[in-house]
């Protein structure tokens, strides 16, 4: 799956025209690794492996993913948090151990007017949804 996922980004990228750089392998591959990380975190977990590796490096090549359309970007509060995807689904952020948690596609609707879908050509909707995690629920209810 994981391969697949790969060769599908690498073809995505020569298709645009753009280059498969080690850089840009080596980030694809921790963002498969890592749940919605953030570049400072993309970076640190490089460090070992890329020791020379700059944090405008990381920055520049996600920014360059992302206008590839290749890697998918979520701003949240003053970060934002990356995942490469081929399904389209919308997110839970639990305000509480602030984790990013898929939500798949059918499990959320949003009924947009037919003027607004007319009058702004939209393409896509992607929900947000925020609370308290199952996980966080759980050591609410554990509380003395």
């Amino acid at each position: 799956m994981r391969q697949n996922i790969i060769d599908i980004v690498i073809a995505r990228i020569k298709e645009r025209g753009g280059r498969v750089t080690v850089q840009r392998l080596a980030i694809i591959n921790v963002l498969l690794r890592l749940d919605h990380p953030t570049a400072e975190e993309i970076y640190q977990f490089m460090q070992d492996d890329f020791p020379t590796l700059s944090f405008t490096t990381v920055y520049n090549t996600l920014k360059s993913l992302k206008e590839l359309d290749v890697v998918h970007e979520h701003y949240q509060d003053e970060r934002s948090r990356f995942e490469i995807t081929e399904e389209a689904h919308h997110h839970f952020h639990c305000l509480r151990c602030d984790k990013l948690i898929d939500i798949p596609g059918d499990q959320v609707s949003v009924k947009t007017a037919s003027d607004i879908e007319e009058q702004y050509g939209v393409l896509e909707t992607r929900v947000m949804l925020e609370g308290t995690c199952p996980t966080c629920l759980v050591k609410e209810t554990d509380k003395p």
